[in-house]
């Protein structure tokens, strides 16, 4: 091969894998050449004879790699890891192999990479028509809908499978369309469910700061496109975590956010402390103080997630209590305590922690004590307590402290499933997300990491067969021209492990069901049935340990404590504690512990007794493989989308590419005979009919009465090739075979095909509903234009209307106020005509009634001064004072001004009645009794027939004068209303002498209106009285 300075190559400088380079000299005389390592920039000189294989040329990637590996030219593990780290470089961690996607965990996060923006851009999008992106994935998922999707999220632990999981659901609840009314919450409480269960599921590893230690399955529910429910399937969670981690490792988030989050009070209202304090926290080494998934602010978003799914308070507190309780069983230590008859026991050394377990889990103290320190059996209905070692007591410790924990796990994932799945979900659509268990191999590796590593292999299983065994199957079956590739089949791992009878996991049941088996008898039994199996392996010198050789790599687990792990047995009379607690929560977390250590009776055997047995309780190992097949028939029944997670190194150091480290993942992967198979097979395939009624827009023709098959043909005749070496596309039996190029660009045709016919619609429709409206509105506005005319008409005819009815209203008012005006006139001089004779013949009546009056009332008076008794003085010899005598005197020849003939007839208005007169509301208030009582000079108040000697009133006597005046004023009083003969000038001329009495004597009004008022109490005829008291008070007042 010819080679010239400059040349791009590929060359191996021993590091078992190709580095890309480029030639710096070519000696060809001495067939010697001088290379350049792109990586380092170290030199290496190779023979030609002897380095032929080892330097071959290069393709260029340019400085961002290419974004799908299928179009690599360089097909072979060199050029897959270079590429990557081109891309990762360039800060672009995913990439392409075919339709499945590569992401190397950046180990942080990318501004705007994940947004809402770019969400919706991805939405619709086929795979290719856009940048990779974990959203195109989703999209692709999301788009292939209502058939059911799985999303296949698989790496090693640590290269980033939760977060991937996290933002596939994240871009579903984006582009999904909102729920009808009443299922809005939905999306959000399945988004807040995936913190909750990574709380209470994760925790740091020295490989993973957020590592999953439980399986998860997460059906997503879609009806027209919008979510509607999901359900949550949990896979084997890490139980030992609880009670021991490994050096630089961690205990579950929750702990860590429950004593960063609380605060003081709270935490001396659970008897909590720093997490350094507690043994099941401190063991790992590791930093506890609330860092990454331990702050306050974890503990607020954890708090409120419960919120969003409709945790109760109640239930929230009855957490922190079971958490609590599960760190104080943690500090619980033991003293060995000598018993009778030799044997050895332990006693409790931490009274208080047993104190604050048993208080938050609301069970007795004793009962926690003995459960802890002893084992009861029971043997004919009767219970013998037998003490407990140093060793077995911690153990029952660490157990109850598992139980508990698992139990509050599983109640809180059935609670989320009671929240997000909803009724009617059977026949909708789905989306499943896989974030299960990555590849583990740690230094120390037990049961547990055998578990995580069978599931590993299984979903290895998985994705070989779609993407391998199943379609060169298909291959074969639909007789296509193909050689078939060879792949590394895990098969012989998957049958080692769980293949009945002698699988590993079928011999740890069966050791498990002995009473007397050991974690050594297990290993034995493993070496006699697989030591000549090449995928199992045992030590060179005795050890307790065996190794599995997985797609991944070889792993050696320790068999100490298999036994016990994979039994995971709660004694009786620990459930027995638990189900009689008084906390509700404890109580619900309890109940599926004692239903599956019921017992059952069986009938009565030969000797007559009934039988009691305990059914056997499935083992972890049983209840895994079951659980995880369950998984894998969902799985098949889906369409799959492979997500491959990578890590760039093991120091989870960000932005930091570990060629040899992304080397063996890909190896391990079978990465590069995916893009192999992707690139040269077929891996689109459909039925004839289906190919066409999709595809059918590409023609231009459709002859009446083809077949399907030379349809299919007709349509792919038309496209280009695309580049690829082979053919684009096969005809099988049945069914089309298509490249993904090719399909990507008839999806890309139709796409164009549709979008021209469906513009070609909407234009139609479009017009046809312009001329539609048109015709609607200009029918409407004749319409309209008619009824408006005729209302203006009719309008303006009632203004004429109401003109002219108001003209002649103008003309009959003033015609009939002019005749009114003149009949007005003369009605009001007859009136008055009337009024005047009216007025004189009432005052002829009056005058004549006044005098038959004074007549009757004189002939009254003569006839009651007859009857009176003679002992009376005659008012008539009652003196009258020199005054009053003269003006009577001159009265006789007076002629006064008012009299009739003196009148003069005047025209003018008359004068309205006055107003209504009102007695004070309080007059009630003002007795005279009370007057007399008070200012009376003598309180003898009644009618007086006689000449009183003293005044009333006390005042009028002080003075001679007054007295004088005060007694002849009464005599005066009793002329007026007795003396019959007094009338007219005499009559008048008498009241006004006693009014000038009262208005020149202060002193005198007050005794004047006294004696008046005295001479109406009890006076049949006091009218007389009253016309005289009315006389004065028109004058004065009293004082």
């Amino acid at each position: 091969m010819d080679w010239n300075a400059g040349d791009l190559i590929w060359f191996d400088p021993g590091l078992g894998h190709s580095i890309p380079g480029e030639v710096l000299e070519c000696h060809k005389s001495a067939n010697v050449i001088t290379v350049q390592a792109v990586v380092n920039g170290k030199a290496q000189t190779f023979a030609l004879q002897d380095g032929e294989g080892q330097v071959r040329r290069r393709q260029d990637l340019g400085t961002k790699g290419v974004e799908d590996m299928v179009q690599l030219t360089d097909l072979h593990e060199a050029a897959l890891l270079w590429n990557l780290k081109l891309r990762y470089n360039a800060n672009l961690i995913y990439t392409y192999a075919g339709s499945i996607l590569v992401a190397v965990n950046p180990y942080r996060m990318f501004d705007g990479c994940y947004g809402i923006e770019s969400a919706q851009k991805y939405r619709g999008k086929l795979i290719g028509d856009l940048p990779p992106h974990l959203f195109a994935s989703a999209a692709a998922a999301y788009s292939a809908l209502p058939s059911p999707q799985v999303v296949v999220i698989s790496g090693e632990s640590g290269s980033g499978k939760t977060e991937s999981t996290k933002l596939v659901m994240q871009y579903l609840a984006a582009v999904a369309p909102s729920a009808p009314r009443g299922q809005a919450l939905v999306t959000e409480q399945i988004l807040e469910a995936t913190p909750l269960l990574e709380a209470f599921g994760n925790a740091r590893t020295v490989r993973n700061d957020n590592s999953s230690r439980f399986g998860k399955y997460l059906e997503v529910y879609f009806k027209q496109g919008s979510i509607i429910g999901a359900k949550v399937t949990q896979y084997l969670l890490e139980k030992s975590r609880i009670v021991t981690q490994a050096p630089g490792e961690r205990n579950y988030h929750v702990f860590y956010e429950l004593l960063g989050g609380l605060s003081n009070a709270d935490k001396q209202k659970y008897g909590l402390v720093d997490a350094e304090k507690y043994f099941y926290l401190n063991q790992g080494g590791s930093d506890c103080s609330p860092g990454h998934s331990g702050s306050g602010a974890d503990w607020k978003a954890l708090t409120r997630a419960m919120q969003v799914l409709g945790v109760s308070e109640s239930e929230q507190e009855g957490i922190v209590k079971v958490l609590a309780s599960v760190l104080h069983l943690g500090n619980v230590y033991f003293h060995r305590r000598q018993l009778r008859h030799g044997q050895e026991g332990v006693e409790v050394g931490s009274d208080v922690e047993i104190k604050w377990a048993a208080h938050l889990l609301q069970i007795s103290a004793n009962g926690l004590q003995r459960a802890l320190t002893s084992r009861i059996t029971e043997a004919r209905a009767e219970r013998v307590f037998s003490p407990l070692s140093i060793d077995q007591a911690l153990d029952a410790r660490d157990a109850f402290a598992k139980a508990l924990y698992a139990a509050l796990f599983n109640w809180l994932v059935s609670r989320v499933n009671s929240i997000i799945q909803r009724g009617g979900l059977q026949d909708a659509a789905r989306i499943s997300l896989l974030d299960i268990f990555g590849f583990e191999n740690l230094s120390e590796n037990s049961f547990e990491q055998l578990c995580i590593n069978y599931a590993s292999e299984s979903l290895q299983l998985y994705f070989n067969k779609h993407v391998f065994k199943l379609e060169q199957q298909e291959y074969a079956k639909e007789r296509l021209e193909w050689t078939n590739l060879a792949w590394s089949d895990n098969t012989p791992v998957i049958q080692l492990l769980g293949k009945k009878p002698v699988g590993i996991f079928h011999l740890l049941d069966d050791e498990s069901n002995f009473p007397r088996a050991s974690d050594t008898s297990f290993l034995e039994k493993c070496h006699y049935n697989h030591a000549l199996n090449e995928n199992y392996c045992r030590p060179r010198v005795g050890g307790r340990e065996f190794a599995i050789r997985h797609f991944a790599g070889q792993v050696w687990y320790s068999v100490d404590g298999f036994l016990d792990k994979n039994r995971d047995i709660l004694r009786p009379e620990v459930i027995e504690l638990l189900t009689s607690s008084k906390e509700p929560l404890v109580g619900a977390i309890a109940k599926p512990l004692s239903s599956q250590s019921q017992s059952r009776t069986l009938p009565k055997g030969a000797n007559g007794r009934f039988v009691t047995m305990k059914p056997r309780t499935p083992t972890v190992a049983a209840r895994f493989s079951d659980s995880l097949q369950q998984l894998l028939e969902n799985m098949s029944k889906c369409n799959p989308w492979f997500v491959r997670c990578l890590k760039p190194n093991n120091d989870k150091t960000p932005m930091r590419f570990d060629m040899p480290v992304v080397m063996e993942q890909l190896r391990n992967a079978g990465m590069l005979d995916t893009i192999k198979i992707r690139q040269s097979g077929y891996p689109i395939r459909m039925k004839f009919h289906q190919f066409v009624d999709r595809y059918r827009y590409l023609l231009t023709r459709i002859p009446r009465g083809a077949p399907y098959r030379d349809l299919c043909r007709a349509i792919l005749d038309q496209m280009p090739h695309t580049g690829t070496d082979g053919p684009d596309y096969q005809l099988g039996a049945t069914r089309v075979f298509l490249r993904e190029t090719l399909e990507r660009h008839l999806e890309q045709r139709r796409g164009e095909s549709l979008k021209g016919a469906a513009t070609i619609i909407q234009k139609n429709i479009k017009s046809y509903l312009a001329r539609t409206k048109y015709r609607r509105l200009k029918s409407s506005a004749v319409t309209i234009q008619k009824h408006w005319k005729g209302y203006q008409q009719r309008r303006d005819y009632e203004k004429v209307k109401k003109g002219i009815v108001k003209a002649q209203a103008l003309y009959r008012g003033r015609r009939e106020r002019k005749l009114y005006g003149r009949r007005k006139a003369e009605f009001r001089r007859r009136v008055e005509a009337e009024k005047i004779a009216q007025e004189r013949a009432k005052q002829r009546a009056a005058r004549e009634a006044q005098l038959q009056a004074q007549a009757q009332k004189a002939n009254a008076s003569a006839k009651a001064a007859a009857k009176s008794s003679d002992s009376k003085a005659s008012v008539n010899h009652l003196e009258i004072p020199a005054e009053l005598a003269f003006i009577f005197s001159k009265l006789d020849g007076h002629t006064p001004i008012h009299s009739e003939r003196n009148l003069v007839k005047v025209m003018g208005g008359v004068i309205g009645s006055p107003p209504p007169l009102n007695l004070p509301h309080d007059l009630n208030q003002f007795e005279f009794s009370k007057f007399s009582s008070v200012y009376f000079k003598d309180a003898d108040l009644h009618y007086k027939r006689d000449p009183i000697t003293t005044p009333f009133l006390s005042k009028a006597a002080a003075r001679d004068q007054d007295f004088q005046d005060a007694v002849a004023l009464f005599k005066l009083i009793l002329r007026w209303s007795n003396d019959l003969q007094l009338a007219g000038p005499r009559e008048r001329a008498l009241a006004d002498y006693m009014v000038y009495k009262g208005l020149n004597s202060r002193g005198l009004r007050d005794e004047l209106l006294v004696q008046l008022c005295n001479q109406t109490w009890k006076n049949e005829n006091s009218d007389r009285v009253w016309q005289l008291m009315g006389h004065c008070l028109s004058s004065f007042q009293p004082s």
